[in-house]
């Protein structure tokens, strides 16, 4: 599903605020305005957003007072706990898809900031680590559902849009006041919601001379000097202080002088490059053969050539930076 173009079916801005009725056009023409400038989603009202989409007043009204009504739910098996995923429906999953794409495209993160960035990937966020002697990994536990509906309107009034405005898109995209885990607007809303943290982490990674990188809610810090047990500290007090709980099962720490591999992102990082580890390439080398061999069966075909092709992309960026 493609997003739908910035102002959906009006071909200016003028079109688009001439639709609108006269005390809406009056009360909202300048933060419309404003906003569409910027190429952020133009809208201030309900009313506003029902004339972008063609839908009912009443039909927005529905989706914001009662948003539990327009999302499936189902579970997905994750190690030994249950993931639930809450599925928007395709009349709200369009104006989710809408916002996300728009705010995505036309809002500036950190340079420390990998994940759900445009033109940025887990392997670039691993390369920055590529030289480090250890490589200290903390996962945000829940990331979505504990990224509070609050934080979310907060962060949108930052950025420029109405208290109104604010707390339309974040009833459009919250659900149990918390970012929905299957809203295609929560990525790029949950980094909205991390400047502050990404502002902290900066800071940190400048007090003690090292490494920072976030891919979503996995934060990696290396250095090439050795470990202060300090910035561990810090950084739990950082992560609980903001309202977040950490993943302690997924804390990562390794130091090469020990003799330990480093692990970003799933990666290797070497001296002077990114690898897969040796466990997944003997995965890999078994799901090819298998392939080959024509056994793999039909529910397993997409989960398997996907590892395939993640392997070969891997593989590729190997190669080049092997040839330079």
């Amino acid at each position: 599903m493609n997003a739908a173009p910035l102002l959906v079916s009006f071909n200016s801005i003028d079109k688009y605020l001439e639709a609108l009725p006269e005390k809406q056009r009056c009360e909202y023409s300048s933060a419309l305005f404003e906003l569409h400038s910027r190429q952020l989603p133009p809208v201030s009202s309900a009313y506003c957003l029902a004339i972008l989409f063609g839908y009912s007043l009443g039909f927005i009204y529905a989706m914001t007072k009662k948003p539990e009504k327009f999302y499936r739910e189902f579970k997905i098996p994750n190690g030994k706990k249950t993931r639930r995923i809450f599925a928007p429906k395709v009349a709200i999953k369009v104006i989710q898809k809408w916002l996300g794409e728009h705010l995505s495209s036309n809002i500036t993160f950190h340079p420390h900031v990998y994940g759900f960035v445009k033109g940025r990937s887990f392997v670039d966020a691993a390369k920055q680590h590529i030289g480090a002697r250890w490589v200290l990994a903390v996962d945000i536990d829940n990331f979505f559902p504990s990224t509070s509906k609050e934080s979310v309107l907060r962060s949108l009034t930052a950025l420029g849009y109405s208290d109104d405005a604010s707390e339309l898109i974040s009833d459009l995209c919250c659900l149990h006041d918390s970012l929905a885990q299957g809203s295609p607007a929560s990525p790029v809303l949950s980094n909205l919601c991390m400047q502050s943290i990404d502002d902290s982490l900066i800071k940190l990674s400048e007090q003690y001379n090292v490494k920072v990188t976030r891919y979503a809610d996995d934060i990696t810090f290396s250095g090439t000097g050795e470990f202060d047990d300090g910035l561990k500290q810090y950084l739990q007090e950082l992560i609980e202080n903001s309202g977040f709980q950490l993943n302690h099962d997924k804390t990562y720490f390794a130091d090469s002088e020990t003799g330990k591999r480093l692990k970003v992102h799933g990666l290797l990082v070497k001296k002077d490059s990114v690898r897969l580890t040796k466990g997944y390439r003997n995965k890999i080398r078994i799901y090819k053969h298998m392939l080959k061999n024509g056994r793999i069966s039909d529910a397993d075909f997409l989960r398997i050539s996907g590892h395939v092709r993640y392997s070969d992309f891997i593989d590729s960026i190997a190669s080049l930076e092997d040839a330079t």
